[in-house]
């Protein structure tokens, strides 16, 4: 969800957003599942999330996202009843038929006033676009030993946000 402020320049316009919600897990997890729940969130194995964003049409346009973390530094921090809110906005310009990434590393950096490192962290990139976009997430995931890598990539449907 974007911040209040941008919320009121969006209804401004009073126009349609898409907003894309992508799931994010990047960084390792050396914990094994005990019988309480504090030793580990997921499986054992390092995780890395990577998402695409294409802009396929002819106009420009600017992207913002938000991005909402439920685990930091391998503990949940939005554990029901708790909840979480944006940890890092940003902006970018998507030219005609132009593509941008946001990996680990991005995430990482847009979560330090979380406190995120390489540890384990677990959230929501928010992605809201005047235009339809197309957003693909690449999911990896291997063993500690990293013998065993499985990628899955996913298409993220838009949804209609009428502000305004």
């Amino acid at each position: 969800m974007p911040t209040p402020d941008m919320l009121k320049q969006m209804a401004l316009t009073k126009r349609k957003y898409f907003v894309y919600n992508v799931k994010f897990v990047c960084g390792m997890q050396k914990n094994k599942f005990e019988s309480e729940c504090e030793g580990a969130i997921v499986s054992r194995g390092i995780y890395s999330t990577e998402i695409n964003i294409l802009n396929y049409g002819p106009k420009e346009t600017t992207v913002i996202k938000a991005f909402i973390p439920v685990v930091v530094n391998n503990k949940a921090i939005a554990r029901e009843p708790e909840t979480q809110g944006i940890a890092g906005v940003d902006r970018v310009v998507l030219k005609p038929f132009n593509a941008t990434m946001d990996d680990c590393c991005k995430i990482t950096e847009m979560l330090k006033k979380a406190g995120a490192d390489d540890q384990l962290k677990i959230g929501f990139v928010e992605i809201i676009s005047p235009i339809q976009l197309e957003v693909v997430a690449v999911y990896t995931v291997t063993n500690l030993e990293q013998t065993n890598p499985t990628i899955n990539v996913v298409p993220v449907e838009p949804r209609s946000l009428s502000i305004g």
